[in-house]
């Protein structure tokens, strides 16, 4: 695993169980839901054999868990006494997401924008996608602008130099773009020739290689909305995406319409499918010869590596 920091480690609705193990590059980590139906997150690999304690072990006490292998007491992040201990990761469950702190940094800005999230918006739980791609590419391409004329049809792009604000790498860039059920008219009536268009402003932030939060519609065109945008890598050399969104909150408190997250969700799908068949076909063994058009890019990887855990 190359890069740590902030997390989408899973959905809730993925823990199953009172543990439930999860795959994050060549890691397991274990989900442990407790009885006020938090969740906390251990390593999930017990340090006397190397069982995995979700295939069958068992919480026998306050953070005691018995390994399913030879029945030892596994103390979860050196509670509860036993021989043996696994490390306790910072974790925040939000709306159906569980976030996960890989390595010693700091927390910085996360914690803070998501609950700005949960109290001004509704998070709508979205959907997961495996990719053959690493990670941090997935992330990248909401810094990558000169992509979207070609892969994605957009008409034209303007875009801002990066900065990286309380160690969050930000970036703008503005979509001009067809008129359709994610942005532009209500009926979605466009002409061919590129005449209808709408500006999107994009306002995306990265938290560690492998998490964005982009502020879609700011301050121009419809539907504003965020997309929270997670990859984390798998064993197989691929990338399991999880990609949800919040919409805000109505003038009287109330939720927005689920079918809005769902035509926003559906585009969200449709992008990464558009992506798919660039990322699973990529050349990774030659030199790329880089031009200006990849200079937000290249911001980018700078910036992941102060998250290395080589």
């Amino acid at each position: 695993m190359r890069y740590g920091g902030w997390q989408q480690i899973a959905f809730e609705r993925e823990l199953t169980g009172e543990l439930t193990t999860v795959p994050v590059g060549n890691r397991r980590l274990l989900c442990v839901r407790g009885k006020d139906g938090g969740v906390e997150v251990f390593d999930a690999i017990c340090p006397h054999r190397g069982a995995d304690l979700s295939a069958g072990g068992k919480i026998i006490g306050d953070h005691v868990v018995q390994c399913p292998y030879h029945g030892h007491k596994i103390a979860l992040g050196g509670e509860g006494g036993g021989p043996y201990c696994v490390r306790r990761y910072r974790s925040i469950t939000v709306e159906g997401l569980v976030f996960a702190m890989l390595g010693d940094f700091e927390d910085g800005k996360l914690p803070e924008m998501l609950e700005y999230l949960r109290t001004t918006h509704k998070i709508f739980a979205g959907f997961e996608k495996t990719i053959k791609v690493a990670p941090e590419m997935v992330i990248e391409n909401a810094f990558d602008w000169a992509h979207f004329p070609t892969v994605h049809d957009v008409l034209k792009v303007t875009y801002g130099e990066p900065e990286v604000i309380d160690g969050v790498f930000t970036a703008t860039t503005t979509l001009r773009v067809e008129p359709s059920m994610w942005q532009g008219t209500g009926d979605g009536q466009h002409h061919d020739d590129g005449s209808t268009w709408v500006e999107v402003p994009l306002l995306a932030r990265a938290y560690s290689p492998n998490l964005t939060i982009t502020q879609v519609a700011v301050g121009g065109g419809d539907h504003p909305h965020y997309v929270i945008a997670a990859a984390i890598a798998q064993l197989d050399g691929t990338s399991r995406i999880r990609l949800s969104v919040a919409i805000p909150r109505n003038p009287d408190g109330s939720e927005p319409a689920k079918e809005l997250a769902d035509i926003i969700l559906q585009f969200e799908s449709m992008g990464l499918e558009q992506d798919r068949p660039v990322w699973e076909n990529l050349a990774l063994d030659i030199t790329p010869q880089y031009t200006s058009e990849d200079a937000n890019v290249l911001s980018y990887r700078k910036f992941c590596e102060r998250f290395s855990l080589e």
